[in-house]
């Protein structure tokens, strides 16, 4: 049965010209910034983003002061020069790993920032935004939305957009300021030019994060009634894919199943973006599959589910 399945009076007049796609996508966005959203957003901003801003803080002094030390330190980590290999060193703040970063020769720092935020990147938009077409459809919004001069297309983006702001939320709006927070204590003036396109790279990879969350948070919420039941599903599914990703990979010892885990695959994705070499196991087509397959058919999905409401009565 159709998601919205009550009927409408289809508009047949003239359209404006101007779109109206970022007015329902902040129609729908300000009413969800309630107070306990912005709660979640800085716990899940705890951890990577709040622990990585220290450290980099206390990076930048210390390597200030020991004329450069930390940074050679972290040359025998991460290479001589700006090239880097996903997944190939520990992933925790490592002062060392760090300085290396700081000193411009590198933009592995961020994406290994962003990859720790895979997480909160479906948590806070499923928790926030679980709703956003399942309240449509029980309040009969939908029906109104489509007697009007809205198209489906436009529909469909404003829910993305709403979805993807919350996304943004803990990712690329963390890591800009965490860039700036690098341009304005590192001591070497070179850092800017030598990172120019960091904050292109954290824009781009933060919306191939924000269009793989909103496409599960939209899937569900296009088939299910219930906001909490949307939010529960979508937190829960990427948590079950990583848990059952990780116990293949002990049981057959091969790395090609760490694909499933769609923080792996993310970041793969995205680790070309800021400079980064993948490793053998993790350079295979199949990586297109859960990062650009699997959310381009739960679009599709939801495409599909909304048409369905077109019912002339």
């Amino acid at each position: 049965m159709p998601v919205f399945e009550q009927g409408y009076r289809p508009y047949h007049g003239e359209f404006s010209r101007r779109s109206s796609i970022l007015a329902m996508a902040w129609q729908n966005f300000r009413p969800r910034l309630r107070w306990w959203v912005w709660l979640l957003a800085a716990v899940l901003l705890f951890y990577p983003h709040l622990v990585w801003a220290v450290s980099i803080f206390i990076t930048n002094m210390v390597a200030g002061g020991a004329g450069g030390g930390v940074s050679a330190t972290a040359a025998s980590m991460l290479g001589d020069g700006a090239g880097w290999t996903a997944y190939g060193f520990g992933v925790d703040p490592n002062p060392a790993l760090v300085g290396k970063a700081l000193s411009g020769q590198s933009l592995w720092l961020f994406w290994q920032i962003l990859e720790h935020a895979a997480v909160a990147n479906i948590v806070l938009p499923a928790v926030a935004a679980g709703g956003v077409l399942a309240s449509d459809r029980v309040s009969g919004a939908t029906q109104i939305y489509f007697a009007r001069p809205v198209t489906r297309l436009e529909y469909l983006l404003s829910k993305i957009l709403c979805t993807s702001a919350f996304s943004f939320m803990v990712t690329a709006v963390p890591l800009l300021l965490l860039w700036a927070e690098c341009a304005a204590f590192n001591p070497d003036a070179t850092f800017i030019l030598n990172t120019w396109m960091a904050p292109f790279a954290i824009v781009g990879a933060s919306a191939l994060y924000a269009l793989w969350a909103s496409s599960i948070v939209l899937a569900l919420s296009a088939s299910l009634r219930r906001p909490v039941i949307v939010s529960v599903c979508a937190v829960f599914v990427p948590l079950l894919s990583m848990g059952i990703s990780g116990a293949i990979v002990e049981t057959t010892q091969n790395k090609m199943w760490r694909l499933i885990d769609p923080t792996y695959a993310m970041g793969g994705l995205t680790a070309p973006m800021f400079g980064g070499e993948l490793p053998e196991w993790l350079a295979t087509p199949w990586l297109l599959v859960p990062s650009v397959v699997l959310p381009a058919a739960l679009f599709a999905f939801v495409w599909w589910r909304i048409r369905a409401v077109e019912v002339v009565t």
